[in-house]
């Protein structure tokens, strides 16, 4: 819940992009079933929806069994699954980030990468100029939900804590550990709080 006192003293919104700033069924069947491709001789699917979500991602769950890197598989899924070819323009999304939520200043915090996330904005249909930073897992060198990364992020906007607001669709990864730290969290299904 975001107060009226919280909203005002906000200045930063800070963005997961995944199932977030957009949302493709087919794409997320597709990222799943590549994960699961590479450790379905070892599990079935039920088992891998078990260790999905007691690890909290497909990439994490899929790291611990096959002893990849998690970033060595994203890379991989990266390079298999083009998601800027699933994504559509979204007026509604566009809509209420550079307008209703204009009076905000806007970041992405993802454990995609940047070159990535710019491809997929442009699809989606924001102005270049509607975030001023993308923290991607190369840029960071991190994945969420390290709590380093929200260091970075204070050291780039240097503003308290207290003034960013993070909106993501994953309770584990992207509301939980920022509000662990003292920063404001918002899932996104809650958005029509800040309208």
């Amino acid at each position: 819940m975001i107060s009226f006192f919280s909203k005002i003293f906000v200045k930063y919104i800070v963005w997961d992009f995944d199932g977030t700033l957009y949302q493709n069924e087919k794409l997320g069947i597709d990222i799943k079933q590549f994960f699961y491709n590479k450790c379905q001789s070892k599990l079935t699917i039920k088992e891998f929806d078990e260790l999905t979500t007691s690890y909290g991602s497909w990439s994490s769950a899929t790291s611990s069994i096959t002893n990849i890197s998690e970033v060595d598989l994203m890379d991989e899924c990266d390079k298999t699954i083009n998601k800027s070819l699933y994504l559509q323009p979204d007026k509604q999304i566009t809509n209420l980030v550079e307008n209703k939520l204009s009076r905000y200043k806007h970041i992405i915090l993802t454990n995609s990468t940047t070159t990535e996330v710019t491809l997929c904005l442009s699809k989606i249909g924001f102005k270049p100029s509607t975030f001023t930073k993308i923290f991607g897992r190369d840029t960071t060198q991190l994945l969420k939900p390290n709590t380093e990364i929200y260091t970075q992020i204070t050291s780039y906007t240097k503003t308290p804590r207290f003034r960013h607001l993070f909106i993501g669709d994953s309770i584990g990864h992207d509301i939980n550990p920022p509000r662990r730290l003292g920063f404001l969290a918002l899932p996104i299904w809650e958005i029509n709080q800040l309208s």
